[in-house]
């Protein structure tokens, strides 16, 4: 599994979300996520939950998903900046929704 804020910024890696390690019950523009490997519920936004659901499609490289965000959100990639997604992606991480496999290899 790797670790540190460097993996982000490693093509070798594919992220995914699982999604029998989740549950989300959407009240208006917020969402709560319920972990369950870890036990704990988290609070997101309409983004970042777009960003959770995009990655329980196909796992995705860090810079595809960089590239794709901007177009998926249905904004310019100004008002989607790499930093932003970055940020997004590094959250849902922290919370413990997203694995990553080895490019080529399997889940």
């Amino acid at each position: 599994m790797p670790q540190g804020d460097k993996i982000y910024n490693d093509d070798r890696w594919l992220w995914y979300a699982d999604q029998s390690h989740f549950s989300v019950e959407a009240l208006g523009d917020i969402s709560y996520v319920y972990c369950r490997r870890s036990g704990s519920t988290h609070v997101f936004n309409l983004v970042s939950i777009e960003m959770l659901q995009y990655l329980t499609i196909a796992p995705r490289r860090v810079s595809e998903l960089v590239e794709a965000f901007p177009s998926i959100l249905g904004v310019s990639r100004e008002e989607c900046p790499r930093g932003f997604v970055k940020r997004i992606f590094a959250e849902l991480d922290d919370a413990g929704l997203l694995t990553a496999r080895a490019a080529g290899g399997k889940p």
